[in-house]
């Protein structure tokens, strides 16, 4: 009787009526989705031998994340969905990238475990903090930093690999590397605060 009453109790304060599309209708959102959108097209464009186009297109996904975050900032267009969606499409954009060069340099392979981990701890954290009724929180500059770092350290590879060689191939994973590790403890701090609070 208790557990059934606490578990009822606990699913009152997982409230995901906040991601209701009549209340997130913005163009921000909408250039998220464009974004998502995007993933299969960049892994189309690697896949057959048009890194040059493949790159273009990360640039322009890239482009329309920073009109995105600009847009919901400035005109207060910020909603619950966004917060989601946003790093949704980064996160996917950035998996695609490392399966792209997993096929030619194996030893990425660490590289993307690494994101792998990282974003599902993300998620685990995320639904935890849905849970004791904090809603998403926007990405840190942190998260931000690993995620330049990853995308200007991919994309040099992928237009520059035969003169970069082995040695600078891995220099570059493992500065990404360093950025994703960094990230994931910060935000693992951040987390744990912001449950400290709501309970």
């Amino acid at each position: 009787m208790f557990y059934g009453w606490h578990m009822k109790d606990k699913a009152k304060k997982l409230d995901l009526s906040v991601f209701a599309p009549s209340e997130n209708l913005s163009i921000p959102n909408l250039l998220s989705l464009i974004r998502l959108l995007m993933i299969p097209l960049i892994l189309w464009l690697y896949l057959t031998r048009q890194p040059w186009l493949a790159v273009l297109m990360v640039g322009v996904s890239a482009l329309t994340d920073a009109v995105d975050g600009y847009i919901a900032r400035h005109y207060n267009q910020i909603t619950p969905l966004g917060k989601v969606l946003d790093p949704l499409a980064d996160k996917l954009t950035q998996f695609c990238l490392g399966v792209c060069l997993v096929s030619e340099f194996p030893v990425i392979i660490p590289l993307v475990a690494v994101l792998v981990i990282k974003e599902l701890m993300m998620l685990g954290w995320g639904l935890r903090l849905l849970r004791v009724g904090q809603p998403p929180f926007s990405a840190r500059w942190w998260g931000k930093a690993s995620t330049t770092a990853f995308y200007a350290g991919i994309i040099i590879i992928m237009l520059f690999s035969d003169h970069l060689g082995s040695a600078g191939r891995n220099i570059i994973f493992s500065v990404i590397t360093v950025f994703m590790l960094y990230s994931m403890l910060r935000y693992w701090h951040l987390f744990r605060e912001k449950i400290k609070e709501a309970s």
